[in-house]
């Protein structure tokens, strides 16, 4: 009878042992660095590799099991899946792996289906899903060394590494609870899963609907017709909320008026869109650069510029989401810690390069980075940084200099938001600065090359189209750009840089 991977990782004793949650891109990349020398296993909560970028039909108002549901039951929410038909943000050569074109006929800004395919296709060409299990959800991560003796009993088994891992079955988190050991765990799961909702006053008198984008999916689309639309931000996903809405929707769907309520640098962008330059001037699109103060009656807020909105028919939040990590908040090694703001997890530490647990650097997180132009290559080094940390061909500082490291950094992503919301955001459209910042630590950490060709294609053909669409309200025309014909066929970052 041949082995499970999980009965072969759990009998393998003479490699280093690695866990990685998360078969996203972030675990796919730290499985294909780690399987060579490592005793790994890579595991997820759905049925196959992508993480959001694998489409789920059902949100929780259709799962038809949504009580047994183990990340139901510890997150609240169900993981996040991106919507139907939806393109990137960023041209292909930017979300290709080192040494592995994507193929010709994808489109320049990639649908989701069409990178969901790349992703396959890279771990069919590594043989990765060999160290894959899937359907299981990892409920606890705890150091061996902090458990009790009623604990230790309860594993069942000889423990003889640094961290013990509670898994279940990810459709009923009541069914076949067993444990595994690692000397290293890597967390890949993300950070779009529990949504953030803001702080609003009497926010129980509203009669409408109330949604956030977390929730999305193209059906949604039909409660919107001749409605009042208020959408409350003003990021990427509502800028995807817009785009969809207004230029993807036959035109019977579309909402009789959409208020968009944001922040004056977002509002002052919409305000010179040649893109919704229609839709502005016959106010079917109002814009609001101000934030929500409160419900005045069921149909009705206020704004904290005093100005009413009216007539609300549904209030959808495209205000982003928090840090979660069940598995290691609920238990009492203290590994990590919040900084929060009205209990909204905004960013967590203390983290060395946003990577490595100080309190226990053999715990890692990959891929909470956020904003960034460079998705996929600033995501390898990561993988690569953590790789050649578990294979001990570099070391890390002291943890008195890794703390002092992570308050600095800290402590400069508070020039802005004082509740650390800017921690993880490593880059800005224009310019790129912090994120070449961020990526040289990553290449001068685990002593690789720094890719100057991949980096002057970002800056020569992205930033600028960035600046004269996004940044000028015309976020719809980006995804129209056309960028192939400006870099070598079948490109792909040097496989020996990096």
């Amino acid at each position: 009878m041949q082995q499970s991977i999980e009965d072969i990782y759990k009998n393998s004793y003479e490699k280093n042992s690695v866990l990685i949650i998360g078969c996203g891109p972030q675990g796919i990349l730290a499985t294909k660095y780690l399987y060579k020398n490592n005793n790994i296993i890579c595991i997820d909560n759905r049925e196959d590799i992508g993480g959001q970028w694998l489409f789920d039909q059902y949100n929780e108002e259709t799962h038809p099991n949504l009580e047994q549901s183990a990340f139901y039951h510890y997150y609240g929410v169900l993981p996040s899946s991106l919507y139907e038909n939806l393109q990137a943000n960023l041209p292909k050569f930017q979300m290709t792996f080192k040494g592995f074109p994507p193929k010709p006929q994808y489109q320049d800004f990639m649908k989701a289906e069409e990178f969901q395919e790349y992703l396959q296709d890279y771990c069919a060409h590594h043989q990765l899903k060999k160290y894959m299990l899937f359907n299981t959800f990892v409920s606890s991560v705890r150091l061996i060394k902090n458990l009790s003796e009623e604990e230790k009993q309860n594993a069942n088994q000889l423990l003889t590494k640094r961290f013990l891992i509670e898994i279940k079955d990810s459709s009923d988190y009541r069914q076949n609870i067993r444990y595994l050991q690692a000397d290293n765990v890597i967390v890949a799961t993300g950070h779009c899963s529990v949504p953030n909702y803001p702080k609003i006053s009497n926010l129980d008198l509203f009669k409408g609907q109330k949604q956030h984008t977390h929730y999305f999916r193209y059906n949604y689309l039909q409660k919107l017709a001749n409605k009042h639309l208020v959408i409350y931000g003003g990021s990427q996903s509502a800028q995807d909320m817009l785009f969809i809405i207004l230029k993807q929707t036959d035109s019977s769907l579309h909402p009789q008026k959409i208020t968009l309520i944001a922040n004056k640098g977002i509002i002052d962008t919409f305000r010179q869109s040649l893109a919704y330059k229609e839709e502005i001037e016959n106010q079917k699109l109002a814009l609001a650069a101000t934030d929500v103060k409160g419900f005045v009656s069921e149909k009705s807020l206020i704004l904290e510029s005093g100005e009413n909105v009216e007539n609300i028919d549904i209030l959808l939040f495209a205000t982003g989401y928090q840090y979660c990590f069940p598995f290691i908040e609920n238990s009492r090694d203290n590994l990590i810690e919040f900084v929060k703001e009205n209990e909204r997890k905004n960013c967590f530490g203390p983290l060395y390069k946003r990577m490595f647990c100080v309190r226990e650097p053999n715990l890692i997180f990959l891929g909470m980075t956020f904003n960034t132009a460079t998705i996929q290559q600033m995501f390898e080094r990561q993988a690569i940084c953590a790789q050649r940390f578990i294979d001990k061909i570099i070391s890390l500082p002291s943890q008195e200099l890794m703390q002092k490291d992570f308050e600095l950094d800290l402590q400069k992503s508070q020039y802005n938001f004082k509740d650390g919301r800017d921690f993880f955001k490593v880059s800005h459209f224009t310019g790129q600065k912090i994120e070449y910042e961020y990526s040289k630590q990553l290449c001068e950490l685990a002593q690789m090359q720094f890719d100057e060709e991949f980096n002057a294609y970002v800056k020569n053909i992205f930033v600028p189209i960035a600046e004269n669409t996004v940044l000028k309200g015309n976020y719809p025309w980006m995804k129209q750009q056309k960028v192939s014909h400006l870099i070598p066929e079948n490109y792909s970052p040097k496989e020996y840089l990096f």
